[in-house]
């Protein structure tokens, strides 16, 4: 979740080369490594988010009652999102288009509320947590499911037997099937992310729900990350992801050149392919190698973790305002000649990168800290804390 205010901080420094500014106002310098640690970062983490989601579901449902997840799931994931959903689809649009323009006035927020929110586009509604809306979605079904499941127990022993063998295959050493239906639902999405409030895009949902219930099954087959973690598995499945990410980005190159005028448009549509499977399969190898990842390397409980990722929620609530306004800021200032002028350097885009993501995740922790750990915000999003307890010693 802290990956978020990198993502977003390096979303202007890249967007004009893109040729996506439409989409996200964009700074005068633009850097390719930027696009390069967006890009990387983005494969996996929305995927590895959903698929704990899911681990940790099936924990809550083994230790707790359907009816306590139910509520606990409301509490922590659907009040939120309605608070601070209204709350950013009220200041998110005006920052957008001071991004744009440079101007921001009680004009801009005026004529902003008179327009009825767009169910067409999260970014008007929810903007950046549609996730807690698609895991909403995601309990929805996993409860559904949960109440079905006694039809499953008056299956004949044949059939348990096949959905064992299924499950033995699908959380095998080597997650070919996890592969495969990534990749497919990469083909069905077609490039398109946007995250609508409704209609649904299918497609998006689904390839969020995949990780997710591979997350939940992955809990009752807890042995599987013990192998994950053995050294050679490590190094063949760190090996394979980065290899296999290395093509994804040549073929990202090779896309480009294949799209101009007067090339052959089945040539084009071929590397389409290519990179989808380089893609998706890349998705889940880094899933699967970060999962050894931290088994191999965080054996033992560390309190300063523990607390950090308790404040991961807030701070990923609150980063998307603060992390666009100074990004844009720095940008209208630098275009004005006053960031020199006040700091006596020529700043480039990974300056302003980097100052963005330190404010706003300075921001983060100080807010989290006194503002919210120890609040009832605090104890809504995490539950009650105790100042006396060794945890909160950062």
């Amino acid at each position: 979740m802290l990956l978020g205010i990198v993502l977003h901080a390096a979303l202007p420094y890249f967007t004009r080369v893109l040729g996506v500014e439409a989409y996200w106002p964009a700074d005068d310098d633009q850097s390719l490594w930027l696009f390069l640690v967006f890009d990387f970062i983005h494969t996996w983490r929305m995927p590895i988010f959903f698929l704990l989601a899911g681990f940790f579901a099936c924990l809550v449902l083994e230790r707790r009652s359907t009816s306590t997840f139910v509520l606990d799931r409301l509490k922590r994931i659907a009040l939120p999102l309605v608070l601070f959903g209204l709350v950013m689809a009220v200041i998110i649009p005006p920052i957008w288009i001071y991004g744009l323009s440079g101007v921001m006035s009680i004009e801009t927020f005026r004529d902003l509320l008179k327009d009825s929110p767009d169910l067409d586009s999260s970014g008007e509604l929810v903007a950046h947590l549609w996730f807690l809306y698609y895991l909403l979605l995601m309990y929805a079904a996993l409860v559904a499911f949960k109440l079905l499941g006694g039809l499953w127990k008056a299956r004949p022993a044949g059939g348990l037997t096949l959905v064992r063998y299924l499950g033995n295959a699908v959380y095998a050493r080597v997650p070919i099937l996890l592969t495969l239906g990534t990749v497919l639902l990469l083909i069905l999405r077609e490039g398109n992310e946007s995250k609508p409030v409704w209609p649904l895009n299918v497609p998006d949902v689904l390839y969020g729900a995949l990780f997710f219930f591979y997350g939940y099954g992955l809990y009752a087959r807890r042995e599987l990350i013990d192998r994950l973690r053995g050294t050679g598995t490590m190094v063949a499945l760190w090996t394979a992801a980065g290899v296999v990410f290395f093509v994804h980005l040549v073929l990202l190159g090779a896309m480009d050149e294949a799209s101009k005028p007067g090339e052959d448009a089945g040539l084009l549509e071929l590397l389409q392919l290519a990179h989808v499977i380089a893609y998706g399969t890349s998705a889940v190898l880094f899933c699967v190698g970060f999962i050894g990842l931290f088994e191999l390397l965080l054996r033992a409980p560390r309190a300063w973790i523990r607390w950090l990722a308790d404040s991961s929620y807030w701070i990923y609530i609150m980063h998307l305002p603060v992390v666009m306004l100074l990004t844009f800021y720095l940008a209208h200032l630098d275009r004005r000649g006053w960031l020199k002028y006040l700091t006596g350097l020529s700043w480039n885009a990974e300056m302003k990168f980097l100052a963005a993501c330190v404010v706003t995740g300075a921001l983060g922790v100080v807010t989290y800290r006194y503002m919210v750990r120890y609040t009832p915000l605090g104890t809504l999003l995490n539950g009650k804390r105790d100042r006396a307890r060794r945890a909160d010693a950062i």
